[in-house]
Parts: C-alpha cells; sequence; structure tokens
C-alpha cells in the first residue's frame, strides 16, 4: 500500500488551490501510472521463480478516479493448468514419451500417466490405469505464486518510486494547462 503523506497533499494543495479539482488532477494520473508499473513488478518478479509467461498471469488494475482517488492491483484466483508452463513433449507423437512438466525454473519432473492430446490442447493425465477417466493437470494458483516474499516489497518500491516521480510530472502538467 502506497500512501501520500500530509506534508506532501499540503504542498500539492498550496502549489493548485487556484485551479478547480487542482489535487484530484494530480494525484490520478500518478496513482494510475504507479499502478501499472506494480503490476509490471509483480509479474517481473513471479517470472523470476517461475517459468510462465508474463500474459499468463492473471492481475487486473483497478484504476484510480478522480472521487476515489484510489486504486489496486489485484491476483486473480483459482489454479492454473499447466499449459501455462513448460512441457514436453508440445504435441502427441507416434511413439510414447513421458510427459514433463517444469513450474519452477529450479526443476521440474515426470507426471505418472501423463500424456498430450491434439484435440484437448494442453497435458493430460489418466487416474486409472484404464483408458478413461482423464483429467487436465492442475499447477498452482496466480495468489500463491504472487505470495513470494520477494514479490511484495519489490511491487511496493516500484510503486512508490513511480509515485514519487509521478507526482512532480503531473503538478508541472496542472500548472503548464492551467496558464
Amino acid at each position: 500500500m502506497i500512501e501520500i503523506d500530509t506534508k506532501q497533499l499540503e504542498h500539492l494543495r498550496s502549489a493548485v488551490k487556484h485551479i478547480k479539482d487542482g489535487v484530484p488532477r494530480v494525484v490520478t494520473p500518478a496513482v494510475n501510472r504507479a499502478l501499472s508499473s506494480g503490476q509490471t513488478a509483480v509479474r517481473r518478479e513471479i517470472r523470476k521463480v517461475y517459468v510462465i509467461k508474463q500474459k499468463d498471469i492473471p492481475t487486473k488494475v483497478h484504476r484510480a478516479t478522480r472521487a476515489t482517488m484510489k486504486g489496486e492491483i489485484r491476483i486473480e484466483q483459482g489454479m492454473l493448468g499447466a499449459e501455462k508452463f513448460i512441457y514436453r513433449p508440445m504435441f502427441r507423437t507416434k511413439r510414447r514419451r513421458p510427459l514433463y512438466v517444469q513450474i519452477k525454473k529450479a526443476g521440474g519432473g515426470y507426471v505418472k500417466r501423463g500424456f498430450v492430446a491434439d484435440a484437448l490442447k494442453g497435458p493430460y493425465q489418466r487416474t486409472t490405469t484404464e483408458r478413461l477417466p482423464i483429467r487436465k493437470i492442475i499447477t498452482i494458483g496466480a495468489p500463491i505464486m504472487a505470495s513470494q516474499p520477494n514479490v511484495g516489497p519489490a511491487a511496493s518500491k516500484a510503486m512508490g518510486d513511480t509515485l514519487a516521480k509521478r507526482l512532480d510530472h503531473e503538478l508541472q502538467r496542472v500548472l503548464n494547462t492551467a496558464q
């Protein structure tokens, strides 16, 4: 959570007191830019540990508005399928090969009775020695990945740095457009 202290807020108020809705016009874009840099930092830190594409990490940014001047980064609930990570073979092969799935960069493993089907798109596993039933291989949830000890502090630092830079920039922008 990033907050603006009273000293900074008083400085902003005094600088834009002659402009209608001056403080929200300065704070809202700065907060939104800080949220987007925080989202990038969260995804980057998760990718340092897990082998997942950045687009496959389900995050959403709820942007700040002039009325509320607050926003948040949400990480969607639910478990991710193994198709979001590395698995081999990628396609069905003529000869039977064991299915290898890697979730963390530190290693991976073979899935017992695992296979890849062309029509189903992704790795599956037989639950018994019989042909059916099968189930999709489910791995880990995004909130669990984001709860790594290095993710939160890195995102907070990135958002704080961006907010400090952007407040000065937005203040200059509002003052220049008001004249």
